[in-house]
């Protein structure tokens, strides 16, 4: 560049330049100096001469002319940019920004002169059309005969479609319900007949003459299927979000948001169909544009309205979200819920930036109220894709399968996926309606940054995967006993096993993340190796709680609801950590206690329990009858409802244990339910002791003999 702005011409006229004032320099003082011009004159004219020949061809020229001139252009771009820019503080700033705007709004560039301007010149393109009554006759004529064409073949076509639904016993409105074929129907039968008849009628309409009338015609009625599209799609869409409690806001929106839905659809399809450029050149530029400008307004403004009377519906489709996904996910719930509350407001936002730069934009034909109404009607379709998308996804799997956990899991990604895909094209949709496009940017300057960013998502995306089938295969090895039923093991080691798992993924994933980025991870891995040594060395007791705790989960020495007694503390498991167990007492009272304080443990939960009774025979009552008695209420107890599933075997009498005061000790013991022993060991016992009131028996006490010496010598015994 730089050589061609220093070509021979553009040198000439720069030396020039500079050297006229050293011209006239020199013939002023070199003669008072030297004493003699006669000798100097000539040598300084004569290449101040031959440069203004050289000028005088070049311009001359045309060609020579107008490159000098590009020249000179390119050397004052290239100064600019040498220059370093003036830094402006704050002030600068907003002074000049207020400066930018008042040149903005104000002079014969502002946007009510241009409107004005605008309106004025659509004026008399208006007044130009007004023909006499004898030319206007072919043109409502045409007018008229398509739309009655059109109106006629509508009409016949929904007779139709009315006498197949009376045939077929078929509902006008959609179902509380409705399935994806019934929202078809739906589609169908609200755009069907008159897409058809416009389909008919384009065709037949070549039959007329071409005119302003025929052309206005076919632009009403393609606003109009439009509008009728606009209002079905939105109408299926509020059906998808279907679900318990959300009945009275989809009924609301169906019986009342279908005509304000086709009244924002049909000014936009007009507004966008008025930019057709035989409309433009019957019409006039200035008058299409001044009136698709304002049936673009008039589609935001009904949007406002809109937004305005269906606010409450709406938010309460937003907001009302399953049970399961307010207990599971409470931060997303809690966003949705201010979402929903909220959602109008910058929908009220967006609406008036678009009106105002379409206010700003004046002359532009490509306004940014119509991109804001097509990426609305972009947002709509994406979420009626994605909510059939979802829709299918729900529905039940039929049959039993093998591995039926891995094949839900796996659903639920690649539908995960397919969500991000439409999302995805959605965006990249929305930036070309303004000019942009996110596969431009890969190919050209962001190549590099592009790559990158597809190589980090990549890696998530295969670390997500690998997750998924490792927490399945974990899951389905843990859960699944002999009898396929989920054991107490399974609920302790779960979240342990998941919790290394994904910390050990999520640390490799990103990992290799920064590796594709392009970062050294050289420093970190010896880093990370350097302090878990540290803390190997400096945390001996921590490293003690993990080994025991991991050797005592491994062999399965307890789990969560055991009853144990661990530390001298007795009580039911409620929690286990790498580090510690949690216990709850029976007076409630939480203990932790770390790993490497445990010496024992009892298990009182294990397999089977042994409910153990020690009975104390009344003097009175012989052992024969105790037994029996014993062996009667063991009977009635195995035949209780409510204690026959906790009692594994008949009564097992042991015999006669000891004797206490005077009293035989029988003993007997039943084979139970864990954790059930205490529970047996009550029963049996009020019910042993309601038999011996019947029978009426007196329980054990004890026996004291006295002896009583009478002063006679005699002794008296009692």
């Amino acid at each position: 560049m730089f050589a061609r702005l220093f070509a021979l011409p553009s040198t000439l006229f720069i030396c020039l330049l500079l050297l006229l004032p050293m011209a006239s320099a020199q013939a002023v003082g070199l003669p008072s100096l030297l004493g003699s011009s006669s000798k100097t004159q000539p040598e300084a004219t004569e290449p101040l001469g031959q440069s203004l020949d050289e000028v005088i061809k070049s311009l001359e020229n045309d060609q020579q002319r107008t490159k000098l001139l590009a020249d000179l252009k390119k050397l004052r771009d290239a100064t600019k940019k040498a220059q370093p820019p003036v830094e402006e503080g704050v002030l600068g700033l907003i002074g000049g920004t207020l400066s930018t705007l008042e040149k903005q709004f104000s002079g014969a560039d502002s946007p009510i002169t241009r409107w004005s301007d605008e309106f004025d010149l659509a004026k008399e393109e208006f007044s130009s059309l007004m023909l006499p009554a004898s030319e206007w006759l072919p043109i409502i004529f045409g007018f008229a005969v398509v739309l009655m064409l059109w109106s006629l073949l509508a009409a016949a076509l929904i007779w139709l479609s009315h006498r197949l639904r009376m045939r077929f016993g078929l509902t006008e409105e959609l179902p509380q319900h409705p399935r994806t074929w019934d929202l078809v129907r739906f589609a169908l039968r609200k755009l069907g007949p008159w897409l058809i008849a416009l389909v008919i009628t384009v065709y037949m309409s070549y039959a007329l003459p071409p005119s302003l009338g025929k052309y206005l015609a076919m632009v009403l009625a393609y606003a109009l299927v439009v509008g009728t599209c606009f209002s079905a799609v939105c109408v299926i869409a509020f059906s998808l979000l279907d679900g318990p409690h959300r009945h009275r806001a989809l009924y609301i929106l169906r019986h009342q948001a279908f005509r304000p839905l086709w009244l924002i659809g049909s000014f936009a399809a007009f507004g966008e169909a008025l930019n057709d450029p035989r409309l433009v050149a019957s019409l006039g530029i200035h008058l299409a544009h001044a009136t698709a400008t304002v049936a673009n307004v008039l589609a935001a403004l009904f949007t406002g309205l809109f937004i305005l009377r269906f606010r409450r519906p709406i938010a309460h489709l937003i907001r009302n979200q399953p049970l399961s996904r307010r207990l599971t996910r409470r931060a997303l719930s809690d966003t949705i819920e201010i979402l929903g509350t909220f959602w109008y407001l910058p929908a009220l936002v967006l609406v008036g930036i678009s009106l105002f730069a379409t206010f700003v934009s004046a002359g532009d034909t490509s306004t940014a109220l119509r991109q804001a109404l097509i990426c609305t009607v972009l947002l709509v379709v994406c979420m009626v894709i994605n909510g059939l998308v979802r829709r299918h996804s729900l529905k039940p799997q039929r049959g039993a399968k093998r591995h039926a956990l891995y094949s839900e899991r796996l659903k639920s990604f690649c539908y995960t996926l397919v969500h991000l895909a439409i999302w995805l094209a959605f965006i990249e949709l929305g930036l070309r309606v303004w000019g942009m496009s996110l596969i431009r940017f890969t190919e050209g300057e962001g190549h590099d940054v592009s790559v990158k960013l597809f190589s980090l998502a990549g890696t998530l995306i295969f670390a997500w995967l690998i997750w998924i089938l490792s927490d399945t295969a974990v899951h389905h090895a843990l859960t699944r006993s002999r009898k396929g039923l989920a054991n107490a093991r399974a609920q302790t080691m779960m979240p342990l096993i998941r919790n290394v798992l994904f910390v050990a993924i999520f640390i490799i994933a990103l990992i290799v993340a920064l590796a594709n980025m392009g970062m050294n991870v050289t420093p970190l891995l010896a880093g990370a190796g350097v302090i878990g040594l540290a803390i190997g060395f400096g945390a001996q007791s921590l490293v003690a709680d993990l080994i025991t705790g991991l050797f005592i989960i491994i062999e399965d020495s307890l789990a969560i609801d055991d009853y144990v007694d661990v530390g001298g503390h007795l009580g039911t498991v409620e929690g286990l950590t790498i580090r510690t167990v949690r216990l709850r007492d029976i007076d409630g009272i939480v203990h932790t206690i770390p790993f490497s304080e445990i010496k024992s443990i009892k298990n009182y939960s294990r397999e089977f329990g042994y409910a153990i009774f020690r009975v104390a025979v009344p003097y009175n009552m012989e052992i024969d009858e105790a037994i029996k008695l014993m062996r009667d209420v063991g009977q009635k107890i195995r035949n209780d409802p409510l204690q026959r599933r906790n009692i594994w075997s008949p009564l097992e009498i042991q015999g006669v244990e000891s004797f206490e005061s005077g009293s035989a000790i029988l003993r007997a013991r039943f084979k139970t339910a864990p954790i059930k022993q205490w529970e047996v060991s009550r029963a049996f016992n009020l019910l042993l002791k309601r038999h011996m009131d019947e029978a009426g028996l007196d329980l054990a006490t004890p026996r004291m003999s006295v002896q009583v010496i009478t002063p006679a010598g005699g002794t008296e015994k009692d």
